[in-house]
């Protein structure tokens, strides 16, 4: 799993080189209980054009296998994770 702050170009990079794998879009906070998770194609949290993906007021941490971010959620942060309406249909 990987944590992206206040890198968008490291982020965005890494989308592209995994675009079958899995993201959760979390508050600088994890512990406030915003974790969506998306897939890494969805448009809503990897389109190159916007800017602003990992400043400011959100954080990204990204895995191949959504099982671990699953994990990560349950053992180190005690939430569930919500599930995007958009990609994960």
């Amino acid at each position: 799993m990987e944590k992206f702050v206040d890198d968008d170009e490291r982020y965005l990079d890494w989308i592209e080189k995994n675009p079958s794998g899995f993201v959760v879009n979390s508050l600088r906070n994890p512990l406030t209980g915003y974790l969506m998770l998306h897939h890494a194609d969805c448009w809503t949290i990897s389109t190159p054009t916007r800017s602003n993906w990992t400043i400011h007021q959100y954080i990204k941490f990204c895995a191949p296998d959504k099982t671990e971010l699953e994990n990560w959620a349950q053992n180190e942060v005690r939430r569930d994770l919500k599930y995007c309406g958009i990609c994960n249909k």
